[in-house]
C-alpha cells in the first residue's frame, strides 16, 4: 500500500475509534466496510495506464471529485448526527386550599390558586414563551420581551402579552374563561384572530366553544384579590360561583336541580368556613344547600 493509501486507511481507523455510535455490528463488518470504501477511493483516484489522450486531465479531475464525494459520504455516514431535543413538559400544580408562587425561566412570576394546574415545555424562553393553564386560576406578572410575546393557552383561547400583569380563570365544568388585566395591555383571541384587547381594570368573560364574549371595565378591578385571600366575583352566573367554591374548598355540588343561573356578585375571604360562605350564597340567591353524603357532595335546590 502506498503512503497516501495508508494515510486514508489510518484516517478511517481514527474516525471509527472516536465515534461511539458506529453502525457496524462487529469488527469484521467494520473492516470489510473500510476496505470497500478504500478500494472505491483508490479506483477513482488512480489513473488508468492507458494511452494518454488530450482530455485525460478532465478524467483525472472527475475521478478525484468522485473520490472526494465517496470520502465525504463515508465521513457523514460514520460521524454522529445531533439528535433533536425531545419535548419535555414542566408541570406546576396546587392542591386543596393551596397557593403556589413560581418564577418561570424568563423571570416572569406566576401565582397559582387552589386546585390549579399549569405546564410549559423546554422550548420556553428559547423559541417561545407559551404556558398552558389546564384548570383553575393563575395570576401572571410578565417580564417584557418584544421578540417573544408571552402567551397563555386555555382551551382554544390564547391570551398574548408583552409585559404586563393579569389574571386568568379557567372553569373546569364550563367553557367559560375569565381574564382580568391589572397592568399593561392584553390581547385575547385564537390563532391569528383577535377578539378584544384589554387595558388595566378591563375584564372579559369568553366562551371557549362559541367564542361569545362580554367585556366590562371597573375602576380598581385587578383580578389578583384572591392572592391575598379575598375572593371577589362580580356579576357572574351562580354556576360559576359554585364552581369557584368547589375549587377552593374541595367539595362537589349536585347542581342537576339548579335552574337559577342569574348573575350574582359575592365577596368573601377564602379562610372563612364553607358553611359561612354558603349562607352568603343563600342570602343573595334563591337556592338552598344540604349535605347529601360523606363524599363532600352538597345538594343544591331552589327554595
Amino acid at each position: 500500500m502506498r503512503r497516501h493509501d495508508k494515510k486514508i486507511s489510518d484516517f478511517f481507523d481514527q474516525l471509527s475509534s472516536r465515534n461511539k455510535a458506529t453502525p457496524f455490528s462487529s469488527e469484521e463488518e467494520r473492516t470489510e466496510a473500510k476496505q470497500r470504501l478504500l478500494q472505491s477511493i483508490l479506483a477513482n483516484a488512480t489513473p488508468a495506464a492507458a494511452k494518454v489522450r488530450p482530455l485525460t486531465w478532465v478524467y483525472r479531475i472527475a475521478g478525484s471529485a468522485a473520490a472526494i464525494a465517496v470520502l465525504c459520504w463515508g465521513i457523514s455516514y460514520l460521524w454522529p448526527h445531533p439528535q433533536p431535543e425531545k419535548l419535555q413538559l414542566t408541570w406546576i400544580s396546587t392542591g386543596l386550599r393551596e397557593q403556589k408562587r413560581v418564577m418561570l425561566p424568563d423571570s416572569s412570576v406566576v401565582t397559582l390558586n387552589a386546585n390549579s394546574q399549569l405546564s410549559f415545555n423546554n422550548h420556553f424562553n428559547k423559541e417561545d414563551r407559551i404556558v398552558t393553564l389546564h384548570k383553575g386560576e393563575a395570576f401572571f406578572s410578565i417580564q417584557p420581551n418584544t421578540a417573544r410575546p408571552f402567551q397563555v393557552l386555555t382551551d382554544s383561547i390564547t391570551t398574548t402579552v408583552l409585559g404586563t400583569s393579569f389574571n386568568v380563570m379557567k372553569y373546569a365544568h364550563s367553557p367559560a374563561v375569565k381574564i382580568t388585566v391589572k397592568t399593561g395591555k392584553v390581547s385575547v383571541g385564537k390563532a391569528q384572530q383577535t377578539y378584544c384587547q384589554l387595558l388595566p381594570a378591563d375584564q372579559v368573560m369568553i366562551d371557549s366553544k362559541s367564542y361569545q364574549f362580554t367585556t366590562r371595565h371597573e375602576e380598581g378591578l385587578a383580578g389578583d384579590e384572591w392572592t391575598s385571600g379575598r375572593i371577589v366575583m362580580r356579576e357572574e352566573p351562580l354556576s360559576n360561583i359554585l364552581e369557584r367554591l368547589e375549587m377552593i374548598y374541595g367539595v362537589e355540588f349536585d347542581k342537576h336541580m339548579l335552574s337559577d343561573d342569574s348573575l350574582r356578585t359575592i365577596t368573601f375571604n377564602a379562610s372563612m368556613p364553607l358553611q359561612s360562605v354558603l349562607t352568603i350564597v343563600e342570602t343573595i340567591s334563591h337556592v338552598r344547600f344540604s349535605k347529601q353524603d360523606q363524599q363532600n357532595k352538597i345538594r343544591v335546590y331552589v327554595k
